[in-house]
């Protein structure tokens, strides 16, 4: 009965080799930070109105 080592010393590679890559970081952080603009961007969206309305009742204080 013969053994065969030629699939695991890949896999072994292949799991040093994606070890030692910092590409894949890379790319989860930009993939964070563009949910955290979007978080950003969405949350000024709906406060918008009710900072709009707030300054338009302060406006009516003054202007009365």
């Amino acid at each position: 009965m013969t053994f065969r080592m030629g699939p695991p010393v890949r896999l072994a590679a292949a799991a040093r080799r994606f070890a030692v890559d910092h590409s894949a970081a890379t790319a989860v952080e930009y993939a964070v930070m563009t949910f955290i603009a979007i978080a950003i961007v969405a949350a000024i969206s709906q406060l918008g109105g009710s900072v709009t309305a707030l300054y338009e009742q302060v406006q009516g204080l003054f202007t009365n």
